[in-house]
């Protein structure tokens, strides 16, 4: 019985112990479950940390590559995105601001502010709840500064202080189709007729336009009005301020044939007239007051929009828009001529000559030319141009009556050098040169003094006038400055090179190919103030960057 009793007490033990082990065993299990929870949460947000970081700098490496790629090295590509897919991986999204708010692609010129939006990749994978950090946003802000240069001014084919009678016939071309070949009258009117053309623009600072049968191959500006007729041709804009004209008086009329290839801009009345249907092909632009108005007659034809501050009358074909009563129309813009340029010459000495413009141009060697100055074929004065090989300048202040050109002046002079001939007078009845070296191309200069420093011209005194009669003719391998205060007056074909004078005034036989050969040293257009044309812009300083987002 004992016995039974105690291998009972046995059992039971048994039963406890187990309990025991079981309940060890659950307790072990939970902690073991916890920990590794634990430890995998930590691994995870340790490896989501590192690639945060790794998301962050290559998200800065690619503005850095933006930032670098618009500062020269490569460019802003066409599509204004920026891609690297092995690490660090980046894809850059550039944007703009012209002031109307962000636009995606590459800027223009005209933009104020760059901004590059960098998504950057973890090179490391990243696996649940870190996969926000394998990428970051980073933007950063930068400055877009206009880079302008000032444009030079090209000095014209012709300078009039003022012109004299009516261009008939008259032909002024450009040796380079390139180069316009201008025309520039500081005051007085503008009269063309008979076929005559001008290669460039006609720009009148006071004055006003009548052309009949005339082409002009640039833009006719002027302060007066304009008068267009006879199957005339404007390449370019009309241009009208519209100064004096009153009442129903038009500012621009364009009639008979002409056409306008450019636009119309006139302060005050405009009229298309009908007559072998005149067109203007651009728009037209006539703003003064309400009671402006745009006549369009029947068989004309307007091939752009028109816009008026007062009226528009329409019975031709206006194919753009019509606008009426508009407000807030600028006035045209004032012509560019600049002021009269003097250029002086009291040269009595060595010293004197040593301190002017031509010698600290280069024109180092001084002839002096005095008594009778009628040249002929056999007058060694004239001989010896063909010898100087060092530029130089002929002083023939001391001719009597001026320096003039016999009928009988031949053969052509070959000019090594080029030379500059300064007199009170030049008659050319006969005016032949050419270049000793035919590819290189030499320049005369003959200058008839202005003494008198007040930026006009001063026909006073000794100075005089400058005659092309109908022989004086320049050749291909010549190009001839002429400069006088008084009157320059041409009636000859085969002069190349530019004409600056106090009067201007071409015959019936008159043509001129213009070769731009503007004394060195001497600025003809020091009195206007200086243009400039947006030609790029580049990337300024950094204003801002910051991270703006993330993701997975």
């Amino acid at each position: 019985m004992f016995l039974s009793r105690f291998l009972n007490t046995r059992r039971d033990d048994r039963g406890s112990a187990l309990i025991g082990v079981i309940a060890l065993l659950g307790v072990t299990g939970v902690i073991a479950v916890t920990v590794g929870t634990v430890s995998v949460s930590s691994l995870q947000t340790t490896n989501g940390a590192a690639a945060s970081v790794e998301a962050r700098g290559a998200a800065e490496a690619g503005i850095n590559a933006a930032e670098l790629a618009l500062r020269g090295a490569g460019g802003c590509p066409s599509s204004g995105t920026i891609t690297r897919t092995t690490a660090p991986a980046y894809t850059v999204e550039i944007q703009h601001d012209t002031g109307s708010g962000w636009s995606d692609g590459c800027p223009p010129n005209t933009a104020t502010q760059v901004r590059f939006v960098s998504t950057g990749l973890a090179e490391r994978p990243t696996f649940g709840a870190s996969d926000i950090g394998g990428e970051r946003v980073v933007e950063a802000v930068y400055q877009y500064i206009p880079e302008y240069v000032e444009v030079p001014d090209i000095d014209p084919a012709v300078y009039a202080y003022s012109i004299d009678g009516v261009l008939k016939k008259f032909v002024l071309d450009s040796a380079d189709f390139t180069i316009s070949a201008d025309v520039q009258i500081k005051t007085g009117d503008f009269e063309c007729s008979n076929n005559a053309s001008v290669a460039g623009d006609v720009i009148l600072a006071n004055g006003a336009a009548d052309l009949t049968a005339c082409t002009i191959a640039g833009t006719l500006h002027v302060t007066k009005g304009a008068g267009i007729d006879g199957a005339s041709l404007v390449t370019g804009d009309v241009i009208a301020g519209g100064d004096g004209i009153t009442g129903t008086n038009p500012t621009v009329r364009i009639e008979a044939g002409t056409r306008v290839n450019g636009n119309v801009f006139a302060g005050g009345n405009v009229s298309v007239l009908s007559g072998s249907g005149s067109q203007v092909l651009g728009n037209v632009t006539a703003t003064r007051d309400t009671s402006t108005k745009v006549i369009v007659a029947n068989g004309s034809t307007i091939g752009g929009n028109v816009l008026s501050s007062g009226t528009i009358q329409r019975n031709g074909t206006i194919s753009g828009t019509q606008s009426t009563a508009v407000t807030g129309l600028q006035a045209p813009i004032a012509p560019r001529v600049p002021n009269w340029v003097d250029m002086p010459w009291a040269v009595t000495n060595a010293t004197q000559f040593q301190a002017t413009t031509w010698y600290q141009q280069g024109f180092t060697n001084r002839v002096t030319w005095t008594g009778s100055c009628t040249m002929g074929s056999l007058d060694p004065r004239w001989v010896a141009l063909s010898l100087y090989t060092t530029p130089t300048v002929i002083d023939a202040t001391g001719c009597i009556g001026g320096v003039t050109t016999n009928n009988n002046l031949s053969p052509n002079i070959g000019l090594s050098t080029n030379i500059v001939f300064i007199a009170d007078k030049f008659t050319f009845n006969k005016l032949y040169f050419a270049s000793s070296v035919p590819s290189v191309n030499r320049k005369l200069y003959f200058v008839v003094p202005d003494n008198t420093a007040d930026e006009l011209p001063t026909c006073t005194g000794e100075a005089g006038n400058i005659y092309l009669t109908n022989e004086a003719d320049i050749q291909s391998t010549v190009s001839a400055f002429l400069y006088s205060p008084c009157e320059i007056i041409s009636d000859r074909n085969g002069l190349r090179g530019q004409l600056y004078g106090g009067v201007i005034d071409f015959d019936q036989q008159a043509q001129m190919t213009y070769v731009p050969t503007s004394p060195p040293g001497v600025d003809f257009s020091a009195s206007l103030p200086p243009v400039f044309q947006l030609v790029g812009a580049y990337l300024g300083d950094r204003l801002s960057i910051r991270e703006v987002a993330s993701g997975g």
